[in-house]
C-alpha cells in the first residue's frame, strides 16, 4: 500500500505536466479519442512508476521515464503543433512540475514534518504521511497551475506563434535542464542532501534561477528572431508591392517607340528613370485629333508612393481635359488645377510643361506651370534654353489662371523638355549638373534623333554623377518636327 500511494504521489508530477501541456497546445483529436490517449498514457506512466518504486523507493530517474512516456505517447500524436513546439512545451511543463515538487513540496519534510509536526515521527513513508504529502502536493500544484494560467500561458502561446514552428534551435537548453535536474537530484540523494540539510535550498534555488534565465533568454531570442523575420517579410512584401507599382507606373507612360509609326511629320522619344521604386515625374504625348499632338512633361512634389499616386491622377486629368477638343494649354491646366486642389490634404503640387502643336503648320501653344525651361534647336543651329516667365505650379491654389505663349517650329527643329532631376543631378562633391552642362550635352551632337539625344544627355549625367546616389527622378522628352512638306522615310 505504501509503495502504491508513493508511486501515485510521484506520478502526480507527470499528471501536472500533462495538464500544462493540455492547456497550452491545440488537440488534433477530440472527444473520447482524446480522453483515451490521456487515459492510456496515464496508465502506462503510473504502471512504470509503480514498477520502478517496487524496486527502489528512491528511484528518482523514473521522472525521465514518465516524461518520455508523456512526450511519445501523448504529446506527439495528440496535438496539432509541430514536433519542436510540442517537445519544447513538454520539457517546459516537466521543469515547472519538478521545480514545484522539489522547491515547494520538498519543504514538507523539514518544515511541516519537523517544525510543525504534521507528519508521524519515525515513519515518514507510512500511509498517513504519504496521504498528507499528496494533499499538500495537490494544493501546491493548484496554486502553480493558476499562476501559469494567469501569467505564463499567454507568453508561451505568444512564443509559439512568433516561432512559427521553428523551435528546434532552442531545444538544447531545456533538454539539458531536464536531464540535469534529475541528475543533480540523484547526486543529492546519494550525498544525502535532503530538505533538512542547509545545502538543499541554496542548491535547488540556484538550479531554478539558471533554468529561469535560460527560458527568459530563449523567449527573448525567439521574439527577436520573429521580429527580424517579420521585418524581413514586411520588407519583401513592400518590395513586391513596389515592384508591381513600378510596373504599373511604367505601363501608364507611353513606352512603345516609334510612337506613331504612320506619321512622318515628326519623331519623338521619352524616358523616365525614378530615383526610388516609384516616382513623381511623368511625361505624356497623345494625338488630340489628326492634326494636333499634345506634349507633356511634369514633376510632382515629393517622392515615393504618395507622389506616384498624385502623378497618376494628374496625368489622367491632363489627358482627359486636353482630348475633349480644347486646344488651349492654359485652360487645360486651369481645369486640372481646380480638380487637384479638391481634397489635397497632403498639399502636393505638380509642375507642368504642356504644349499643343499643330502638325500641319508647326504652330504651337505652350503653358509652363512652374516647370523647367525647355531647350530648342533650330535646324541650322544649336540648342538654347528658351526662358520666359512661367506660372505657379498646378494644385498650389484654387482659381489659378495660367499663362500661355505661342511658338513656331520649322522643319528640322527639335524640342527638348525635362524635369529638374537632370540639371540638379549631384556628384560626390555636391556639385549640380546644371543648365550649362545640359546644353553642352545636347550640343555634343545637336542633329541627333530624339532617342540618341536622350541617350547622350543620360550618359553625360551618369559620367558627372559617378558613384553618387540618384536623389531625383530623371525624365526627358525629345521632339523633332519635320513638317508636312519635309517628311522623312518611314
Amino acid at each position: 500500500m505504501v509503495t502504491l500511494l508513493w508511486s501515485f504521489a510521484v506520478f502526480l508530477a507527470t499528471v501536472f505536466a500533462a495538464l500544462i501541456v493540455a492547456v497550452t497546445l491545440k488537440p488534433r483529436i477530440k472527444g473520447w479519442k482524446y480522453v483515451g490517449w490521456w487515459a492510456g498514457a496515464a496508465a502506462v506512466g503510473f504502471g512504470v512508476t509503480y514498477l520502478s518504486y517496487t524496486v527502489n523507493l528512491f528511484n528518482d530517474f523514473v521522472g525521465i521515464i514518465g516524461l518520455s512516456a508523456l512526450l511519445c505517447v501523448v504529446i506527439l500524436p495528440t496535438y496539432q503543433e509541430k514536433i519542436s513546439e510540442k517537445i519544447f512545451v513538454g520539457l517546459m511543463a516537466a521543469l515547472i512540475s519538478n521545480v514545484a515538487t522539489f522547491m515547494l513540496c520538498g519543504t514538507t519534510d523539514s518544515f511541516l514534518g519537523g517544525y510543525l509536526g504534521f507528519f508521524a515521527e519515525g515513519t515518514p513513508y507510512n500511509v498517513r504521511n504519504i496521504l498528507l504529502f499528496i494533499g499538500i502536493k495537490l494544493v501546491v500544484y493548484t496554486i502553480i497551475f493558476i499562476l501559469y494560467m494567469l501569467f505564463l500561458r499567454k507568453q508561451v502561446l505568444s512564443i509559439l506563434q512568433m516561432a512559427g514552428g521553428e523551435l528546434r534551435p532552442y531545444l538544447t537548453a531545456p533538454f539539458v535542464s531536464v536531464v540535469g535536474f534529475y541528475v543533480i537530484n540523484w547526486i543529492t540523494n546519494k550525498l544525502e542532501i535532503f530538505p533538512a540539510n542547509t545545502w538543499f535550498f541554496p542548491l535547488y534555488a540556484t538550479i531554478c534561477v539558471i533554468m529561469v534565465v535560460e527560458y527568459v533568454q530563449i523567449f527573448n531570442s525567439v521574439k527577436q528572431t520573429a521580429e527580424r523575420m517579420r521585418s524581413e517579410k514586411e520588407k519583401q512584401r513592400i518590395g513586391a508591392e513596389l515592384n508591381v507599382a513600378t510596373k504599373i507606373q511604367a505601363d501608364m507612360l507611353p513606352s512603345i517607340f516609334p510612337a506613331f509609326p504612320e506619321r512622318s511629320e515628326f519623331d519623338l522619344y521619352a524616358s523616365m528613370n525614378p530615383a526610388k521604386e516609384v516616382g513623381g515625374d511623368f511625361y505624356d504625348f497623345f494625338m488630340i485629333d489628326d492634326d494636333h499632338i499634345a506634349l507633356v512633361m511634369a514633376d510632382v512634389s515629393g517622392k515615393g508612393v504618395p507622389a506616384a499616386l498624385f502623378m497618376v491622377i494628374a496625368k489622367t486629368l491632363i489627358k482627359n481635359h486636353a482630348q475633349i477638343g480644347d486646344y488651349s494649354p492654359s485652360k487645360v491646366l486651369a481645369h486640372v488645377n481646380e480638380q487637384l486642389c479638391e481634397g489635397n490634404e497632403a498639399e502636393l503640387f505638380v509642375t507642368v510643361w504642356l504644349a499643343i502643336v499643330e502638325i500641319s503648320t508647326g504652330k504651337g501653344l505652350a503653358a509652363n506651370a512652374g516647370h523647367e525651361h525647355p531647350a530648342l534647336r533650330h535646324s541650322d543651329g544649336k540648342f538654347e534654353m528658351v526662358k520666359y516667365r512661367h506660372s505657379p505650379a498646378v494644385a498650389t491654389m484654387e482659381g489659378m489662371r495660367f499663362k500661355e505663349h505661342d511658338f513656331q517650329l520649322l522643319p528640322g527643329d527639335t524640342l527638348f523638355v525635362y524635369t529638374d532631376g537632370v540639371p540638379e543631378a549631384t556628384n560626390a562633391e555636391d556639385e549640380l549638373f546644371g543648365e550649362e552642362r545640359l546644353v553642352a550635352a545636347l550640343n555634343a551632337n545637336p542633329s541627333a534623333l530624339p532617342k540618341e539625344l536622350l541617350t547622350n544627355v543620360r550618359a553625360a549625367v551618369d559620367a558627372f554623377v559617378g558613384d553618387a546616389p540618384q536623389f531625383d527622378d530623371l525624365t526627358m522628352l525629345g521632339f523633332t518636327y519635320y513638317g508636312s512638306e519635309g517628311k522623312r522615310d518611314v
